[in-house]
C-alpha cells in the first residue's frame, strides 16, 4: 500500500548572511533533469463550467491525480457525478478569490525559481543517496489546505500558499502572523527538502518521549544542511534573527530546564509538541524566545555525534533507528 504524507511547513523571511559549511560540496558534475511540472498552470487555463471535458486530460497524471483530487481537495470517487460537481465548486472559488490570477503574477511561465532552487538541491540528495528516488515536482493549487504534500515518487507544492506575508487572504483565512511572514517564495526549497526527508526518513524509533522527538527533528535539520548549505541559518530553522540569536545563547539553560524538570524522557504528547512543535514561541519560556527549542537540542546533539564519528555517513545517519544510540554516542555537552 502506498503511503501518502502530508506536511505543512512554512518557513521565516528574515535571513542572515550565508555562509560556507561542510557540506559546500561541488555538485555540478552530478547529472540530473529534475522534472518540475506546472500543473497550476493546467489548472488556471481553464473555465469552472469545462471541468468535466478536461478530467480524461488529467488521468495522464495517474498517483498524483488520484492524490491531488480525492485525498486533498477531498472530490471523492472520481466515477460519482459529485465529484465533478465538487471540483467545479473549487475552480468557482479560485477564480471568485483570483488565487489562480495572483499564481500566476507571482510564478509566471517564464519563471526559474524552483528550477534553479531545487535542482542544487536534489543533486546534493543524489549525492548522499545516490539509489533513492528523485521525486516529481508538480505544482498546484489546493485553496490554502497543504504547503507542500508527498507520496512515494512525487512533492505537491501549492503555489498560493508562497504569495508573501501581506498577502491579504491569509490574514482574513486566519493564518497567525508567525506563519504569514513565511509564506514567502524563497521559503519553497526548505518546505520542499524537508518534506521530502520526512517521507523516506520517518520517526521509526520504538520510543516515542521527548528526548527521541528532540534527535529526531534534529536530525532533519541536519539533513537541510546537507541538502540546502548556502540557505541562511533562519531560514532552514523558520526563525527571526532574534530568535535564532536567543536559542544559541540559552541553549545551556535549555537544556538544564529539561533535565531539572525530568522532562527528557516524558512521553507525555503535550510536552513533546512544547518542546518541538510550531510556534510563535517555546512556552515554557519568555515570549521573545526561539519556537521548537527543544529541536534545537537535538541537533546539536547529532552535531556532537558526527563530529565524534567522522566516518559516519549522512546517509548512515538517517537509517539509525535507535535514537537513544545517537544520544549516548554524542556525549553532548551543552
Amino acid at each position: 500500500m502506498r503511503k501518502i504524507f502530508f506536511t505543512l511547513i512554512t518557513l521565516t523571511i528574515l535571513l542572515t548572511g550565508c555562509h560556507r559549511n561542510r557540506f559546500d560540496i561541488d555538485v555540478s558534475k552530478i547529472k540530473l533533469n529534475l522534472r518540475i511540472v506546472r500543473f497550476d498552470r493546467e489548472l488556471c487555463q481553464i473555465s469552472p463550467d469545462s471541468v468535466y471535458f478536461y478530467l480524461p486530460k488529467w488521468q495522464k497524471y495517474g498517483y498524483f491525480w488520484q492524490v491531488y483530487s480525492q485525498q486533498l481537495l477531498g472530490l471523492g470517487n472520481p466515477n460519482e457525478i459529485t465529484f465533478v460537481q465538487r471540483l467545479e465548486e473549487f475552480f468557482n472559488y479560485c477564480h471568485q478569490y483570483h488565487i489562480y490570477r495572483d499564481v500566476q503574477k507571482a510564478f509566471p511561465p517564464h519563471d526559474k525559481f524552483l528550477q534553479k532552487t531545487l535542482t542544487p538541491a536534489f543533486k546534493r540528495y543524489k549525492y548522499y543517496f545516490p539509489d533513492y528516488t528523485i521525486p516529481t515536482i508538480y505544482t498546484s493549487i489546493t485553496g490554502f489546505n497543504v504547503s507542500v504534500y508527498t507520496a512515494e515518487d512525487f512533492v505537491g507544492i501549492s503555489l498560493e500558499k508562497y504569495l508573501g506575508k501581506d498577502y491579504p487572504i491569509y490574514a482574513n483565512l486566519g493564518f497567525e502572523q508567525y506563519k504569514r511572514r513565511r509564506m514567502v517564495k524563497p521559503m519553497i526549497p526548505v518546505d520542499v527538502m524537508r518534506a521530502w526527508a520526512v517521507t523516506e526518513f520517518p520517526f521509526n524509533d520504538s520510543v516515542d518521549n521527548v528526548l527521541t522527538n528532540m534527535i529526531y527533528e534534529g536530525r532533519l535539520q541536519y539533513f537541510l544542511d546537507a541538502m540546502l548549505p548556502d540557505y541562511p541559518d533562519t531560514l532552514k530553522w523558520a526563525y527571526t534573527e532574534m530568535q535564532w540569536k536567543w536559542v544559541k545563547t540559552y541553549e545551556k539553560k535549555i537544556w538544564q530546564y529539561l533535565v531539572e524538570h525530568n522532562l527528557l524522557f516524558s512521553q507525555r504528547t503535550l510536552d513533546i509538541k512544547t518542546f518541538v512543535g510550531d510556534g510563535p514561541f517555546t512556552v515554557p519560556f519568555h515570549r521573545n524566545s526561539a519556537p521548537r527549542a527543544g529541536t534545537y537540542i537535538g541537533y546539536r546533539i547529532v552535531q556532537s555525534y558526527m563530529r565524534r564519528h567522522p566516518s559516519v555517513t549522512l546517509q548512515e545517519l538517517m537509517k539509525i533507528k535507535d535514537y537513544m544510540q545517537i544520544y549516548n554516542e554524542s556525549y553532548y555537552e551543552p
